[in-house]
């Protein structure tokens, strides 16, 4: 298993907070939450292996990505850091916390519960959808998003899905490492489970989005199990892309709670 050094960001100063990505997204995503809390904490914004500007590897798993962020926390911040994870970096921020508990002070999960989820094939759809366009033709970004559009109706996904595409001197390409992430997509889709692993009893709080399937009623069991002093919030009016469907009230509930800390 080899560790890779991921691409970050840095804003402001005062205690560690690490922003993690979901699937398909790159620190960039955060970029306007992040100038507006760097007035109280110096914000890392990270991209995580196979996404944005971070390097690209076969392996792609949660405890690959896990050791990457691991490193990441020792070389670049100091003490104990709060963390904030969104659906896939949800996932990571979560093994973090119960494997290296000593390491994580604060934690607040963006739509996503520690289980293994089965409905995996939308992410897989828009995998083999991105595969599909002819980036060798010289196609512009506009004619990539009407070929997208035939598959991926939906603008909005479109929308963030085509931030990970890059063109140079009319050349296009994607950031993202598609056939790492459509190979070990079960992976992504799995919560792996440590005998080592012990309940996070620090801060946290779980933001669901109230459109969402992510954060159902069946999983608080397993919430209050691993995580037995945390907080569940749901956003009014909000699916699965907190950060792009309400970042008001994403602001507001992440400013509370970190001014509670």
């Amino acid at each position: 298993m080899a560790v890779l050094e991921l691409h970050h960001e840095q804003f402001g100063e005062g205690p560690d907070l690490v922003i993690l990505h979901g699937l398909f997204g790159s620190g960039n995503n955060w970029r306007s939450f992040a100038k507006k809390l760097s007035e109280d904490f110096r914000i890392s914004l990270v991209d995580l292996r196979n996404h944005g500007k971070s390097p690209h590897s076969e392996e792609m798993d949660y405890v690959v990505m896990l050791e990457d962020v691991l490193v990441f926390l020792e070389q670049k911040t100091a003490g104990r850091v709060s963390i904030l994870g969104h659906s896939m970096g949800g996932k990571t921020a979560m093994q973090l916390a119960l494997r290296h508990h000593k390491k994580i002070k604060n934690l607040i999960v963006g739509d996503i519960s520690p289980v293994v989820y089965k409905h995996g094939e939308g992410h897989r759809s828009y995998l083999q959808a991105l595969n599909h366009i002819p980036l060798n033709q010289g196609l512009t970004r506009t004619e990539i998003d009407d070929l997208l559009s035939m598959s991926i109706p939906e603008s909005t996904i479109r929308t963030f899905l085509l931030t990970n595409l890059e063109i140079r001197s009319n050349q296009a390409s994607w950031k993202i490492n598609l056939k790492a992430l459509e190979k070990n997509l079960s992976d992504l889709m799995d919560f792996p489970i440590d005998p080592k692993m012990l309940p996070f009893e620090g801060n946290c709080l779980f933001i669901a989005g109230s459109n969402s399937n992510y954060i159902q009623t069946e999983h608080q069991p397993i919430l209050q199990s691993w995580f037995p002093t945390h907080r569940l919030v749901r956003l009014k009016n909000c699916g699965h892309w907190l950060h792009v469907d309400q970042p008001e009230a994403l602001m507001k509930t992440l400013k509370y709670f970190l001014s509670e800390i």
